[in-house]
């Protein structure tokens, strides 16, 4: 598999990553109102990344910590034609709107994160497995230079959460909005109707 997106200026390319840590790392939590240097979302919650100077949102922290406990629960979905800032956004708001009291946004928002998460059987098809916490046991295995190797060729690969896995929406949460209005947004229309990012509705199951 090989994908290659240089990542917009100034923001963090996402290829999956570990911490590196001996134990599993838990987030540490800066405060709110900057943007994610990973996908530029501003979100109500905000993770000091790598570099020090680096703040991510909940999903691209994930991504650059499988080794963390609630990434484990994930699984790695091969989508090399966008950039994995566009994927992250898009999960972001499936995942919020599965959250909707609308039972046509949760059915909407349903029927794009199964597609999400469809991607992964190219994962597993390469590799023999898509969870995130497979990945991560193995990069801990390996000496830097390998690690870096596998990481490059996990390149286009991206992060997808269990829909169940964050109880609590404001880790997912652009600022001021709520579960309603941050998927009815022009975006999320251009997401679902976009042949680059999810087929037609009347496709999905």
């Amino acid at each position: 598999m090989t994908a290659h997106h240089a990542p917009a200026s100034g923001l963090l390319q996402l290829l999956p990553d570990i911490s590196g840590e001996d134990t599993p790392p838990l987030p540490v939590g800066v405060a709110s109102g900057r943007t994610c240097c990973g996908c530029t979302t501003r979100p109500q919650r905000l993770w000091k990344g790598r570099p020090e100077d680096a703040v991510l949102c909940t999903l691209c922290w994930l991504t650059l910590n499988l080794d963390s406990p609630t990434a484990a629960h994930g699984h790695l979905a091969w989508l090399p034609d966008a950039p994995a800032a566009d994927i992250i956004n898009l999960e972001r708001r499936a995942l919020i709107g599965l959250r909707s009291e609308s039972k046509s946004l949760r059915k909407e928002s349903r029927r794009v994160w199964n597609w999400l998460f469809r991607h992964t059987r190219e994962v597993e098809k390469m590799w023999k497995t898509s969870r995130a916490g497979e990945f991560a046991a193995a990069m801990r295995q390996l000496p830097p230079d390998r690690r870096t190797v596998m990481q490059q060729r996990l390149e286009g690969c991206v992060l997808i959460l269990p829909p169940d896995m964050l109880d609590d929406l404001t880790l997912l949460l652009p600022l001021g909005r709520t579960a309603e209005n941050a998927v009815s947004t022009p975006a999320w229309t251009t997401y679902i109707r976009s042949d680059l990012y999810a087929k037609p509705l009347h496709q999905l199951d």
